[in-house]
């Protein structure tokens, strides 16, 4: 009987043995990671100042958007065929007045828009340069608008959300 019992401590110290040292191994783990992740309390002198980022930096926007619904069609008349141009446009301003403004006077910038866009050559308006122009001048007749009939407001730009030539 004394053998059973020496042999049931004995198997408890294994058991014990065993465990703590899985429980040391665990902990030896989580504190090897957390010192090279510099996470370990009280080391907070040791860690490096971490620099701004040196690539492009994103400022929030304030810009507010106006979408000229319905597009644009224009048909143009290059050599014997007949072409197509459709626009979407939509306006970006930084105040709502502004947009308020595009709004109210929508007749008059779509009827402006209409005819800078119909003078336009088929030819120019299908290179990147060209279709830069026509948005840099579309833009400007906008303002034009706005400096004329408005308050005062002005917009940021004139953007061309979908462009389709046929």
């Amino acid at each position: 009987m004394e053998d059973l019992n020496e042999q049931k401590k004995s198997n408890k110290k294994t058991i014990i043995i065993i465990v703590t040292v899985v429980l040391l191994s665990i902990a030896a783990a989580v504190g090897g990671t957390l010192f090279f992740l510099g996470k370990v309390p009280g080391l907070g002198d040791t860690v490096e100042q971490v620099s701004a980022p040196s690539g492009p930096q994103i400022t929030p926007s304030n810009s507010v958007y106006y979408e000229m619904e319905p597009a644009f069609v224009i048909n143009f008349n290059a050599g014997r065929k007949q072409r197509f141009m459709q626009v979407y446009v939509a306006v970006k301003a930084q105040t709502e007045d502004a947009v308020a403004q595009v709004s109210q006077h929508a007749p008059v910038i779509r009827n402006n828009l209409n005819q800078l866009f119909a003078k336009q050559d088929f030819e120019s308006i299908q290179t990147p340069e060209g279709k830069e122009e026509m948005r840099q001048a579309a833009t400007q007749a906008v303002q034009d608008v706005l400096a004329k009939y408005g308050n005062g407001e002005t917009i940021d730009q004139v953007l061309f959300t979908n462009l389709v030539m046929q």
